[in-house]
């Protein structure tokens, strides 16, 4: 097997998400991994290239550098690594062989238009409300059917670390900056192991709805219908707070609102899974994701992008303590079934990344 590059911007969410199954990987002889692009035009020997998280900081893709990547390498494999199923860089996509998402479209169709804003649910604020951005960015739309025919499904952000601990994240991210990305590991706690544990009689907050309004106003103006919707509804606990009350407070509420933020995907789906509480989020039957826990009204609850549905949905959980708890424990055994198959996933998409998809 020949080894792999792995060129990786070092930063909480490669450390201890999208990076996670490489660096507990079997054997890390296989890998050789740099933040340095010059080492991968420079001296680096292997043949196999795997970026993660490129272009993203700052956000522009340089077509040189992909094309002088091109020119070098045998096989170039590209995880992007936004929080949505939207692709603000598929000029990528010509460049490489695989290009792997942690969410996709159902529809791949949809990957052939520009999104304003780059999410679906912008593009649906902006066509449906007549929301504008400051300085909208167009994002290029995929051009070539055929190269929708690269897109894989990799993991998302659930197969990380629960609860957050930033300090200690941020000693890692720093270790592996100055020293070495492999140090990182020491700092990876092992995930919960799976119990009946949330059958618990008492939960004091009806609904967790701890939201922030994220900066561009195509993508905020979701969570700001959500906030109107709620408003004075003393059931839902809003506002935000440190870290360390966020999580206490998870494990005291019943419910856990979790909208779309810079994606889709958030933290707190599955801090919400974990916790015990029920994730209560907006309609994700538009997607495909791993770990997937957005089976409605089985592992979640979903309510409409435009949230007139959304209380009523609150309602009937609120008032019926045993739908709650088996939408509870049904989203926490799928999580933990799904885990425990990482090791064989990542090994199959080892195997798409060295060109073997058949072995």
């Amino acid at each position: 097997m020949p080894k792999i590059t792995v060129l990786s911007i070092y930063d909480r969410i490669s450390c201890f998400h999208t990076l996670r199954p490489f660096l507990l990987y079997k054997d890390q002889s296989l890998f050789d991994y740099t933040n340095s692009i010059d080492y991968c035009l420079g001296p680096d020997k292997n043949t196999v290239l795997v970026m993660v998280r490129w272009f993203l900081k700052p956000d522009y893709v340089d077509l040189e550098l992909m094309l002088r990547l091109r020119e070098k390498y045998h096989r170039i494999v590209f995880f992007h690594d936004d929080a949505g199923g939207g692709i603000p860089r598929a000029q990528v996509l010509p460049f490489v062989d695989l290009f792997y998402q942690k969410a996709l479209f159902l529809d791949r169709s949809i990957y052939l238009r520009s999104l304003y804003g780059k999410e679906l649910y912008s593009d649906y604020s902006h066509k449906e409300y007549g929301i504008e951005d400051p300085n909208p960015v167009r994002r290029q739309e995929v051009l070539e059917p055929d190269q929708l025919n690269k897109l894989r499904l990799s993991w998302n952000i659930g197969i990380g670390q629960f609860p957050k601990h930033k300090h200690r994240q941020r000693i890692a991210v720093a270790l592996a900056r100055l020293v070495d990305l492999r140090l990182v590991s020491l700092f990876h706690t092992k995930i919960p192991e799976r119990a009946a544990v949330y059958q618990d009689s008492f939960r004091a907050i009806g609904v967790h709805a701890r939201l922030g309004i994220v900066s561009q106003p195509s993508l905020a103006h979701h969570r700001q219908m959500i906030l109107d919707s709620i408003l004075g509804d003393s059931r839902f606990l809003t506002g935000e707070v440190g870290q360390r009350q966020y999580n206490r407070e998870l494990s005291q509420s019943r419910i856990v609102l979790s909208p779309f933020g810079w994606g889709e995907l958030c933290f707190r789906d599955f801090e919400a899974v974990l916790s015990g509480s029920l994730l209560l989020k907006p309609d994700m039957s538009h997607l495909e994701t791993w770990p997937d826990v957005f089976v409605d009204g089985k592992t979640y609850v979903g309510f409409s992008w435009n949230s007139e549905d959304l209380l009523e949905k609150a309602n009937t959980i609120l008032e019926n303590e045993a739908l709650r708890r088996d939408i509870v424990q049904n989203a926490y055994n799928s999580y933990h079934d799904q885990l425990d198959t990482l090791d064989v996933r990542f090994e199959h998409i080892l195997n798409e990344i060295e060109g073997r998809e058949g072995h």
